[in-house]
């Protein structure tokens, strides 16, 4: 464990917003499946509302000295929890491959193994670039693919599906990144 990090309260106001990310999970699958205009506006909020308290509450919990490894690790599943929900709503639209959405959780739930093994071996990860990269791709990917969607004969719609490949290669750069990271550890002597 990070020396600075401590043992912090569950009901913190930073792990309060994550559990709101996750508690939004089935409401941004329904508005995304519904596919009505009024929906998909909604689910454009919710994601843009997501995508901000992620940012947010790693701020504040900085801000107010009280970053926890719980805390890191909450945010984390609850980003995975809510972006499964999103891009499950993408795969029923048929705005995502089914390959593209297995290669987008393949690294999320692998590299949260080998950040555990990492951890057993002794060299915890710290937050990778590939971690920062993905937490701006997934969001802005998801913001324009929705957009997309909501706004019949959008001019921008190369640029949604650009933003989504990003979101696949970014995923696979995590994976990598991280997959790399612990083979060094593990090669490498304590």
């Amino acid at each position: 464990m990070n020396p600075s990090m401590k043992s912090g309260p569950l009901f913190s106001t930073a792990n309060l917003m994550s559990f709101c990310r996750a508690g939004f999970a089935p409401v941004i699958l329904l508005l995304l499946v519904a596919q009505m205009q009024a929906a998909l506006y909604g689910a454009l909020f919710i994601v843009c509302l997501a995508a901000a308290s992620d940012i947010a509450d790693g701020y504040i919990a900085r801000r107010h000295a009280s970053p926890s490894e719980f805390g890191r690790y909450l945010d984390s599943a609850c980003d995975a929890i809510f972006n499964f929900a999103v891009f499950l709503g993408f795969l029923a639209n048929d705005w995502l491959a089914p390959a593209a959405f297995a290669a987008i959780y393949f690294a999320e739930i692998v590299v949260p193994y080998l950040g555990a093994f990492a951890k057993q071996l002794g060299r915890p990860f710290e937050i990778r670039w590939s971690a920062r990269l993905k937490t701006i791709i997934h969001p802005v990917a998801q913001i324009a693919v929705i957009a997309m969607a909501a706004v019949p004969q959008d001019p921008y719609a190369p640029v949604a599906l650009l933003a989504l490949g990003a979101a696949i290669v970014v995923s696979m750069a995590y994976l990598i990144d991280h997959a790399v990271l612990t083979i060094r550890h593990t090669l490498q002597p304590a």
